[in-house]
């Protein structure tokens, strides 16, 4: 009985996954890769990176940056193809968002591929509320795409999964 009924749950939770993700709303970004979205983002450009931000119901925050790093630190696709795998670049990008998020606790940076291009996944608790952000960082050419999820801190969820591996590659 036990075995139908961890059967069960698991079909319920993987239904409710793939429904979460069926209502999503896909953004293209410059010709390259797919989102997905809760709700529809809003896009603000900051000192040359835009970014999309998305809030949902359950106040998760779902956030997408894109930057071109020839036009913000004069890294072209040749340079950074020879800098994507060293774990001192890798450090750099996790040592960047801490700057940014000077009340958070990083955790280590992971290098692996996605769609055969440089990927670096990393996480950080924030010091005071506890909210859990989760970071996918996709390197593609010159540009860098920074998919960062906020979940308050006692909600229990998968929509940060979703969300994160939602991107996909324009063909």
């Amino acid at each position: 009985m036990k075995k139908y009924y961890y059967l069960l749950l698991f079909a319920l939770m993987i239904s409710a996954t793939a429904q979460a993700q069926a209502d999503w709303i896909t953004k293209k970004l410059d010709g390259k890769i797919l989102v997905k979205f809760p709700t529809q983002p809003e896009k603000v450009v900051v000192r040359g990176i835009d970014t999309y931000t998305s809030k949902g119901k359950d106040s998760i925050v779902y956030t997408l940056g894109v930057a071109d790093l020839k036009a913000l630190a004069q890294l072209d696709s040749a340079m950074l193809d020879t800098l994507k795998d060293n774990p001192q670049f890798a450090q750099g990008i996790k040592i960047g968002m801490a700057q940014n998020k000077t009340n958070y606790t990083f955790g280590d940076i992971s290098v692996s591929k996605w769609n055969t291009y440089a990927c670096y996944t990393l996480s950080a608790i924030e010091n005071t509320n506890k909210t859990r952000m989760q970071a996918k960082i996709i390197l593609i050419g010159s540009k860098i795409y920074t998919l960062t999820c906020q979940v308050p801190g006692k909600l229990v969820t998968t929509k940060n999964e979703v969300f994160l591996n939602s991107a996909e590659l324009v063909r």
